[in-house]
């Protein structure tokens, strides 16, 4: 069976990333996409982040049926490269980046992948696609 395109979207261990999902999921479904979740958490952070916010967007995505991903790494752009070689990613969804520039992850995520599209949700929900100019 082959495998559905993918929504990515790409998130903190913050509850507020639960307005990520939910944009990510409402483009999904109108692209008839499937939605996954990627959270890349540094591994100086293992025993010091609170579980609380990671189980809530757990149960934001069990209820929206996506799937879920947590790993541990110091190398987020690594962990995000090879998850989406890995998944037929098609679009992806991510937070207000601090600066596009180079080492940013939004900035080299679009480096090495410049066909996705990738889709930026400010605080008060609005989405916008990055252009290759602003990039």
């Amino acid at each position: 069976m082959k495998q559905k395109r993918t929504v990515l979207v790409c998130v903190t261990d913050q509850k507020n990333c639960e307005r990520l999902i939910k944009a990510g999921y409402m483009l999904a479904k109108s692209q008839d996409m499937e939605l996954k979740v990627l959270s890349v958490q540094s591994r100086c952070k293992l025993k010091k982040i609170e579980q609380a916010p990671l189980e809530y967007l757990f149960n934001v995505c069990k209820s929206l049926d996506a799937e879920m991903k947590v790993y541990w790494s110091d190398n987020v752009n690594n962990v995000v490269h090879n998850y989406i070689l890995s998944n037929r990613v098609a679009e992806l969804v991510v937070g207000v980046p601090e600066k596009m520039m180079q080492g940013n992850f939004v900035y080299d995520v679009h480096q090495a992948f410049p066909d996705i599209p990738i889709s930026v949700i400010d605080e008060s929900n609005l989405m916008k696609t990055l252009s290759f100019q602003e990039v």
